[in-house]
């Protein structure tokens, strides 16, 4: 009786799995969850065509069998591969790929900003806040991107963060870059409109270059929004349009030094 019993446990078993595998056959063979349509949100850098063929997905074939065996993939039904394909895009910061059944796929995409260009032979690299090169020209980008010196960095890939010692000063940079675009809001006395380049000396040292003839050095770290604005009614208001000279925050009370 016990071996009858067994037996038939075992056939029991036998023919609900080779059921589920016949289930699992059938749903990632089946046409019913072929890919019918691939939407596109988020992207304004890419056309929806650039984010498709980035993907790797195709009309037609089973998103089911896209799925990998993670939880990530199984509950939430993304396509982690063709995620990581399109985050090969320079641009493209995150990105979500969901299958949504039978036949409907969407990906999701947010971009990275380009904040600033950094020189690099003749070559001008043009990175975000975190150091992340976008792109590469061979000509100096116009308005509004501006120089930031200063960054040590031994190489770079197009889409990849700067290798550099301290990427911390390109995140500094770009906090001084907006902090005189705010505050240039506030006011007509526009000081980014005469902003040449930042140079990132260090973490606690950094210098403007104003109409190519005012150079100011101050700390970033050190009342910055102080600094900027006192940058401009010095700027504007104390030191004549063909003058030459520093601007240096040191000590209690900041001094010019013309040339």
């Amino acid at each position: 009786m016990k071996k009858q019993r067994r037996a038939k446990r075992r056939l029991i078993i036998f023919l609900s799995v080779a059921g589920l595998a016949a289930i699992l056959l059938i749903l990632l063979y089946s046409p019913i969850f072929g890919i019918k349509a691939i939407e596109v949100y988020g992207s304004t850098r890419y056309t929806a065509s650039e984010i498709i063929e980035a993907s790797g997905l195709v009309v037609g074939e089973n998103g089911l069998r896209l799925l990998q065996i993670k939880p990530d993939s199984i509950l939430d039904l993304r396509l982690l591969g063709a995620e990581e394909n399109v985050k090969r895009l320079s641009y493209v910061k995150t990105c979500t790929v969901r299958l949504h059944l039978p036949g409907t796929v969407s990906i999701a995409i947010t971009e990275r900003e380009p904040a600033a260009y950094l020189v690099y032979f003749d070559n001008y690299l043009i990175v975000d806040e975190q150091g992340y090169v976008l792109e590469v020209r061979n000509e100096k980008p116009g308005e509004p991107l501006k120089e930031i010196r200063g960054i040590d960095f031994s190489r770079y890939t197009i889409g990849g963060q700067l290798e550099a010692s301290d990427v911390s000063l390109i995140r500094t940079g770009v906090t001084i870059i907006n902090t005189i675009k705010t505050s240039d809001e506030y006011t007509s006395l526009k000081l980014f409109s005469v902003l040449d380049w930042v140079d990132m000396v260090d973490r606690n040292t950094a210098m403007l270059s104003l109409d190519k003839r005012i150079i100011v050095r101050f700390d970033p770290q050190d009342k910055l929004q102080y600094s900027i604005d006192f940058t401009r009614e010095i700027f504007f208001k104390k030191i004549g349009s063909q003058e030459t000279g520093r601007l240096e925050f040191s000590g209690e009370n900041p001094g010019f030094i013309p040339d």
